[in-house]
């Protein structure tokens, strides 16, 4: 069975999403028309909200458990990286972030991937690379004390994939679950299952 809701502007989307949970638990396929053009899924690029709505309907429009919360932890890490890449926030320049050039020489660290009371660094850091070599999407979603007293910071409430489709219980675990691999976490989502 198929479905198309009409939605004039991005935020009706997010008015009726609760509506379209709700149709994806008795299978239906639901597809949006915005400005007389249908969308089943984010197949093309679009503008960045209209984007992000077609992800959601992604979303929304798979069955599987485990298959819908990866999607969602892709697409979650994916925003989280465009953010910090296209609003250049850490501000490199030759490997070190605009914090650690602020800071004496005795108190800079490696980067966000080392503990800061054992100055031990993350296994998943890949030195060669200067990356992790996973995504952990409670790393992504730290932001170091020098950039939130620049007003900066990302909960899962303010990732909208992960705002809209987890429950309480799981957004704590996506905001304080670091240096764990996709699977670690997912793993612990199902645990506190919401989705339809």
């Amino acid at each position: 069975m198929e479905k198309i809701i009409l939605i004039n502007n991005v935020d009706t989307f997010y008015n009726k999403i609760w509506y379209m949970k709700l149709l994806s638990k008795l299978h239906v396929k639901i597809g949006i028309n915005y400005k007389n053009r249908i969308y089943y899924n984010s197949s093309k690029k679009h503008s960045n909200d209209l984007d992000i709505v077609l992800r959601m309907l992604d979303i929304i429009n798979i069955n599987k458990r485990k298959e819908k919360y990866n999607l969602i932890y892709d697409y979650a890490c994916e925003y989280l990286d465009n953010e910090f890449i296209n609003n250049n926030w850490c501000n490199f320049k030759n490997n070190m972030c605009e914090c650690n050039r602020n800071k004496p020489k005795e108190y800079q660290t490696g980067s966000c991937c080392t503990r800061t009371l054992t100055r031990e660094t993350c296994k998943y850091f890949d030195n060669s690379k200067k990356r992790c070599s996973i995504k952990c999407l409670g790393c992504k979603l730290f932001v170091c004390n020098y950039l939130r007293k620049k007003g900066i910071k990302y909960t899962s409430n303010n990732v909208p994939y992960l705002k809209y489709f987890l429950s309480l219980r799981q957004k704590l675990i996506s905001n304080y679950t670091f240096f764990k691999t996709q699977e670690d976490i997912i793993n612990k989502w199902l645990k506190f299952y919401k989705l339809p």
